[in-house]
């Protein structure tokens, strides 16, 4: 199974995430570029209103296609309760049509009605029922997290094929 995470990350903690789920599957790995300063407190504050607005960004082109994967894993940082607005553009993109997808969220929040609620998000934004769902607080991802992330791997594998 050839599969492709892709995903974006502010502070560190979704690419974190994205490498050890790269690692689980062994995939390729990508990491969305939009060349906006989103450093610091203002970073943080403009990019949470971009998010709750529902907005696009121009993104940097792929080196990957993700139409020669038989899986796409795409991770997102939920700001303002739902989708980074990276993540979201390239969720609307084309080259996700008719490829098994599977999503993925961190969050700084301790519940898990934010993950659920950006997961449900991506759904409803690609259009796409994804094969697993991972959503991990930044308090998790500091902790053994080790068997989400495998069970959310198998579970993707599963799926596939």
């Amino acid at each position: 199974m050839k599969s492709l995470v892709l995903y974006y990350s502010r502070s560190g903690h979704t690419r974190k995430l994205a490498q050890e789920i790269a690692a689980a599957l062994s995939a390729d790995i990508e990491e969305l570029k939009d060349g906006r300063n989103r450093s610091g407190p203002i970073g943080f504050l403009k990019s949470g209103r971009e998010a709750r607005s529902g907005a696009t960004v121009d993104l940097a082109p792929l080196s990957h296609n993700p139409s020669q994967y038989d899986l796409v894993v795409v991770g997102t940082p939920v700001w303002a309760s739902t989708i980074s607005s990276p993540v979201r553009t390239l969720l609307q993109h084309e080259s996700l049509r008719g490829v098994k997808l599977a999503w993925f969220c961190t969050s700084g929040a301790t519940s898990s009605s934010m993950h659920n609620g950006c997961l449900n998000d991506m759904s409803h934004e690609s259009g796409h029922t994804p094969v697993a769902m991972l959503g991990l607080s930044a308090g998790e991802l500091r902790g053994d997290h080790s068997k989400k992330v495998a069970d959310f791997a198998n579970s993707a594998r599963a799926a596939v094929g």
